[in-house]
């Protein structure tokens, strides 16, 4: 249930040698194949059992103030950094004219079971829409599918909103 709390927004065991999907990251920013986000604030929306249509329970509808120091390796490190790089990773990472494909995987632990995220949609250095669906947490589980969406609103006023 981490992720879905986390959320995406809506993600590592990166340090512990090379894994499918892997790449090396730049000083100058982010990898080739990976999309650099905009600073700024963003409005980010969350919605659990999202059809295609947007429908569904919604879950969160927030600020958030996007630093420099947030988005400078780019999207997959953003999210390896939202969801803890002590616990997940990514499996695969497929990003290309701004359509990515993903599997994102994070450890259990006592209270939850290993989950694992498929994160499919589009990314843009100024928004994203992807649809995340979380693998069952039990045997024959149904899991959770949700929508979560971001667009750069503005600058940061110094602070996050």
């Amino acid at each position: 249930m981490r992720f879905v709390l986390v959320g995406a927004t809506a993600l590592a065991l990166a340090a512990c040698g090379d894994y499918p999907g892997a790449y090396e990251e730049t000083e100058a920013g982010p990898p080739a194949g990976d999309v650099r986000i905009e600073p700024g604030l963003y409005r980010m929306q969350i919605t659990i059992g999202g059809g295609p249509d947007g429908s569904g329970m919604q879950y969160a509808d927030e600020n958030q103030c996007l630093a420099e120091e947030d988005v400078s390796g780019g999207y997959r490190e953003m999210l390896l950094d939202l969801q803890g790089r002590d616990s997940c990773r990514f499996e695969t990472y497929d990003l290309a004219d701004g359509q990515l494909d993903a599997v994102m995987v994070c450890a259990g632990d006592a209270f939850q079971p290993e989950t694992r995220a498929r994160i499919a949609g589009t990314v843009t250095p100024e928004a994203t829409d992807l649809r995340m669906t979380v693998a069952g947490f039990e045997e024959g589980g149904k899991g959770v599918d949700m929508r979560v969406t971001s667009e750069r609103i503005g600058d940061c006023d110094g602070q996050d909103a």
